[in-house]
């Protein structure tokens, strides 16, 4: 496929299976389906005080805010991250984001395509665990 035109609002939401995750949902808008062979782009919604529990993986990715705000752990650094911020994290990096705002937290995430997509589960702890909760 050479382009492909649609609307956010016609792709449907799907719960984000990763063990631990609560109140978040995902939306696939760019995919290999569409002829990407390098990146996905997708689209977050994460209910207030919901979370995408800690993983680590091999592709990398960049979150890019768009409403809300996120709790971020990646690696051993927390950051709180409103609407127009972002962030880059490399491959295998441990990380959660969690919605710590008085809305829900929404964001677009662009991942690279790897010869392995799998995610795999993070059992160790953040540190500064308590950094931005309201």
């Amino acid at each position: 496929m050479e382009y492909f035109f649609n609307k956010v609002d016609n792709v449907e939401w799907k719960p984000v299976t990763i063990p631990g995750s609560k109140d978040a949902f995902i939306k696939w808008l760019v995919t290999k389906d569409h002829g990407s062979l390098s990146y996905a782009v997708r689209k977050f919604w994460v209910k207030k005080g919901g979370i995408i529990a800690k993983h680590y993986h091999k592709y990398t990715e960049t979150v890019v805010i768009t409403k809300g705000k996120a709790k971020i752990c990646a690696g051993d650094k927390v950051q709180v991250l409103g609407p127009n911020e972002y962030v880059f994290i490399n491959s295998f990096v441990p990380h959660y984001i969690e919605s710590v705002g008085d809305e829900d937290l929404e964001f677009f995430c662009i991942i690279s395509y790897e010869d392995d997509m799998s995610i795999l589960e993070y059992k160790g702890e953040c540190p500064h665990d308590d950094v931005g909760r309201t």
